[in-house]
This record gives C-alpha cells, structure tokens and sequence, in this order.
C-alpha cells in the first residue's frame, strides 16, 4: 500500500488557520477593487438651526418622503380612486395655508428659480405633491445608510422640475420599448 506524501495535519489546525485568515477577494479575484468611502456632507449649523425651527415643516417632508408612493396616480385610465392619505396632510402638522414664506435650506433641495430658499406652505405642498405623489413613485425610506437616503431625497427634488425630454425623445422611448415588447 502506497503512503499519501502529504504531511498529516490536524483537523483542528486547519480550520483554525482558515478562520483567522479570511480573505475576502482582496487579491485573489480579477477586477475586484474595494469600494470607495463616501462621505455626503452633513447639514451646515444654519440648516441644522432652521431645521429645528421648523420642526413641523421637517416632518410634513418626511411624511412625503416616507408615505407619498402610496398616493400616486399609477392608474392611466383613471379607473381607480385616488386614496387620501391622512400623513400627507399639512394641518396634521399645525401647518397653515397661509401667505407666509418659510425658509426651507435644509429641509427640501428644490431649485428656485429666483434662487432663493423660501417657500410658502402651499407652494411647498404642491411641490411635493408633485415630486412624490406624481405618475412616479419613489420608495427610498428602507434604505438604511442615512447618507445614502439624504442623497436620494436631494437628487430626486433637485432633478424634479427637470422636463429634459423632448417630445421627439419621448417617442423614441415609446419605439423602442414597443419593439421590444414585439420581440418577445
């Protein structure tokens, strides 16, 4: 009978030395790079001071962000009733339709177009109504990274009033996403 010329090493060694060497594709797989930090910079002492002083305003934003895809008008034939949804509300916050302007740096990213940051309670309603309860849902809340979140948010108000898509644009989509269909 030939013998194995392999050296007999304990089982408890082996899986020992396995354990505490753990390398998770550092240098072994082709083309993996370790992800880059990304640090999204915090809210300035002026938003963050703004942010306390409108405590009603945050959470009315919130509320949009967090329960606005369940108000969308998903239905193109109108067939459905919209639901009314009782968080959305600016009331349920002490928030008044009223004349006066509130300051929303740190709250909403929305471009102004006079480049100011104050808003009134109804233009600031139809604003998220608009980004977060349109013909587009936007369901970024169970995100747990904050900074990830913040992003998000930032993005979708800041690209919101963005109408890039020319009609010529739109019906090429529209050809494309047809004949896709058609090939299936």
């Amino acid at each position: 009978m030939a013998q194995s010329l392999r050296p007999k090493i304990p089982a408890t060694s082996v899986l020992a030395s396995m354990v505490s060497k753990r390398h998770y594709h550092e240098d072994v797989v082709y083309g993996y790079r370790v992800p880059k930090e990304f640090q999204y910079p915090d809210y300035t002492p002026e938003q963050l001071a703004n942010r306390q002083k409108q405590a009603a305003l945050v959470c009315l934003v919130n509320a949009y962000r967090s329960s606005g895809h369940r108000a969308t008008d998903l239905d193109p034939l109108g067939i459905q009733k919209k639901s009314t949804i009782p968080e959305l509300d600016p009331a349920r916050y002490g928030l008044e339709m009223t004349s006066d302007k509130l300051n929303i740096d740190g709250i909403l990213e929305v471009p102004l177009a006079d480049g100011s940051k104050l808003l009134s309670i109804a233009e600031i309603n139809k604003t998220l109504e608009d980004i977060y309860c349109g013909h587009v849902a936007f369901e970024f809340e169970h995100i747990p990274d904050t900074a990830e979140k913040r992003w998000f948010a930032d993005y979708v108000e800041a690209t919101s009033k963005d109408n890039s898509l020319g009609k010529s644009k739109k019906r090429r989509f529209y050809e494309l996403l047809a004949r896709s269909e058609a090939s299936i």
